[in-house]
């Protein structure tokens, strides 16, 4: 008989705002369902907005072949997420969120007042790392103070998906148990060859516009390049305005790039489309402050295109097989950088892109992450405390 598991998160598609914790829970489910029965319950309306979904809320009913039970707004309370997680009797109740109140904070005050008697296993998706721990940092440590007062998050198993982020937890709840099992990513590289003349440069920014992703540090190192008449760089931002002022301001320093730099911000995105962009730039410029996992710069070399990083991610090795840098946050270590890509030619360019498919190819072992997670859920099944 197969495992019941219900998954919490604020949302879900067919938003397509909330970045990478959709696609992750996307990819697991997809990957993972012929040995799992997984219920998502979740919200109808996407990240930032009030506009609902064109789905039936308040009732299970299907996303694709997913179960999804989309919650409006009115009808959202402790008592029928009560109804609704016991009308499943799962075995594991998934959380995919640390500071969520209707979907992290509220599941673990019931099962504290014994509301709910479920196996919770909790996956902060990368909300406990340092750097994002620095975004409104005092009302995060006082809720995390308030919380180890009351055990909040005793009893609990936490799931980390990068080395990084198992010792964040550890660093903050020393006695947890804690099991670490990458993400997955299931969309399909789309490997179309791009010819990269000398002198032109053609890089992509693909992320939610928030501070913690640091835009304007990119628009910034691009600003500071001295670039003569026949030098010519685009950056094109894609992915969803989350942050409205810093939006404002990465459109105003984008006013300062010279003549040689087009600077486009494309909107959002959807999962499936994303392949067939990444096809037309030559590489990702994400100089995030944080990253659990990176699910842009994973898509990025699984379609075979280098990538431009801070270090601050899972994915620092990608100087050593030569498909990419990963750098310290300083604007000259990225301008230098920027520069060697756009004086680089088409023979050493395509080397790199075969390098990349080749190195995510290898560091991501489908297969066995599978077999990971199926431990896990099964762990996290036996492990049930009353």
């Amino acid at each position: 008989m197969k495992l019941k598991v219900v998954i919490l998160i604020d949302w879900f598609l067919p938003g397509d705002k909330a970045g990478g914790p959709v696609r992750s829970v996307y990819s697991l489910i997809k990957a993972l369902q012929d040995k799992i029965d997984f219920y998502v319950i979740t919200m109808n309306t996407d990240i930032f907005s009030d506009k609902e979904y064109s789905v039936i809320p308040n009732k299970w009913t299907k996303y694709e072949d997913i179960n999804v039970f989309y919650f409006s707004k009115h009808y959202f309370n402790s008592k029928n997420l009560i109804a609704v997680i016991k009308e499943k009797h799962p075995d594991v109740l998934y959380i995919n969120s640390f500071w969520s109140f209707r979907f992290s904070i509220l599941p673990l005050l019931l099962k504290k007042l014994g509301k709910l008697d479920y196996s919770i296993l909790l996956s902060p998706r990368g909300m406990l790392d340092a750097g994002a721990l620095n975004i409104k940092s005092f009302k995060k440590i006082v809720f995390i103070f308030l919380s180890k007062l009351i055990g909040l998050h005793n009893g609990i198993i936490f799931h980390a998906t990068s080395e990084e982020e198992k010792k964040s937890i550890k660093r903050i709840f020393k006695n947890s148990d804690v099991h670490l099992v990458s993400n997955l990513s299931i969309i399909e590289g789309n490997w179309v060859e791009n010819v990269k003349k000398k002198d032109e440069l053609k890089l992509f920014f693909l992320s939610r516009i928030s501070e913690v992703k640091n835009l304007d540090f990119a628009i910034r190192v691009l600003s500071d390049i001295s670039l003569s008449n026949n030098q010519k760089i685009k950056y094109h931002i894609y992915g969803n305005n989350e942050e409205k002022e810093y939006f404002k301001l990465c459109k105003e320093l984008a006013k300062q790039l010279p003549s040689q730099i087009e600077y486009q911000y494309k909107g959002g995105l959807s999962f499936h489309e994303v392949p067939f962009m990444i096809a037309n730039y030559h590489a990702l410029f994400l100089p995030t402050k944080n990253e659990n996992f990176g699910h842009a710069i994973v898509e990025t070399l699984s379609c075979g295109r280098p990538v431009i990083i801070s270090n601050c991610t899972p994915w620092n090795d990608v100087n050593a097989y030569n498909c990419g840098f990963a750098l310290e946050l300083k604007e000259e270590n990225f301008k230098d950088v920027i520069l060697k890509f756009l004086e680089m030619d088409n023979l050493e360019f395509q080397e790199m892109c075969k390098n990349a498919r080749a190195y995510i190819d290898k560091k991501l072992n489908k297969e066995f992450i599978i077999s990971e997670y199926i431990k896990l859920f099964n762990y996290a099944a036996k492990s049930k405390i009353n």
